[in-house]
């Protein structure tokens, strides 16, 4: 398992550490837990993965946002999935991590790692796009937390 971490933004502070900690112990909950779906024709060991955690400021994040979804506004987070060797980029923004932790009164690190946690399961095949995965990918978000 390979996890790299850049912090691209200099705005909010990133606990880098701990982020790396808690991607770990998730991913391990995840094999341990057999709650990897299917991608292609492979199951997803934890070993196998290898992928960046990039934080950005909210224009570089509006930029991707609208570039690659069409949204004129920095989302919180982005995960870009390469491929079956389950390998790919997790892209936050700490800023909005920072305004939406206020709203739900929560710390920013604890934002930050949700949305890591996010990220995660997108890359572990989970999806958000329909109202049941949408329930079932909050259920997983909350069991790794």
């Amino acid at each position: 398992m390979e996890i790299t971490l850049k912090n691209l933004q200099k705005k909010t502070p990133v606990p880098q550490a701990k982020i790396l900690k808690a991607a770990k112990a998730a991913i391990r909950k995840l094999e341990k837990r057999g709650h990897f779906k299917e991608k292609g024709h492979i199951k997803c060991p934890f070993l196998s993965f290898s992928f960046s955690i990039v934080f950005v400021g909210t224009k570089r994040m509006r930029a991707i946002d609208k570039k690659y979804l069409g949204h004129d506004y920095a989302t919180d987070v982005l995960t870009f999935d390469f491929g079956e060797s389950l390998q790919g980029e997790i892209i936050i923004c700490p800023h909005v991590a920072s305004v939406h932790a206020k709203a739900h009164q929560t710390s920013t690190e604890n934002e930050i790692i949700l949305y890591v946690i996010h990220g995660i399961l997108h890359l572990a095949g989970f999806d958000d796009h329909k109202p049941h995965d949408t329930l079932q990918m909050r259920r997983m978000e909350e069991e790794l937390l």
